[in-house]
């Protein structure tokens, strides 16, 4: 019987910042893998009095451009998590904030994700080690 490219399963626990991503192939290698955003805590700058930016006589608000660089970051961050995500058969998303939904929402938006088992649920901050356990509870890949 040929082994279907279609039998990966992942877990992936996702923030603004950073994504860990656990991947089991259907022999049960994990592999795991860190992606860091590059949006970071808002930079404050020595000597800031205003957050208004001249441009040619008019006064223009930083925060919309400021605003606007975060989510082409966003954009970016999640491309680069969807980009990992190959042979997907069962997806475990975990977070705690609303980066999960827009992870997501972006897979459900892209054909080539379209028929794969996806799962949110939240979590709190985790590390390498409880993703792992986690996935296998989930996953019910516990060997005896």
């Amino acid at each position: 019987m040929k082994k279907s490219y279609h039998s990966y399963r992942y877990s992936v626990w996702i923030d603004r910042r950073q994504a860990m991503i656990l991947t089991i192939t259907p022999e049960g290698v994990k592999t795991f893998e860190i992606i860091e955003s590059e949006n970071s805590r808002p930079k404050r700058f020595d000597g800031e009095g205003t957050n208004k930016i001249s441009n040619f006589g008019v006064t223009i608000s930083r925060d919309s451009s400021e605003q606007e660089r975060f989510n082409n970051h966003h954009q970016t961050f999640l491309k680069k998590v969807l980009s990992v995500l190959k042979g997907v058969n069962a997806l475990l998303i975990l977070g705690s904030g609303e980066t999960r939904f827009e992870l997501q929402n972006a897979l459900e938006k892209n054909k080539m994700f379209n028929g794969i088992w996806i799962e949110n649920k939240a979590c709190k901050k985790i590390n390498q080690r409880e993703l792992e356990i986690e996935t296998e509870n989930h996953f019910n890949l516990h060997l005896s």
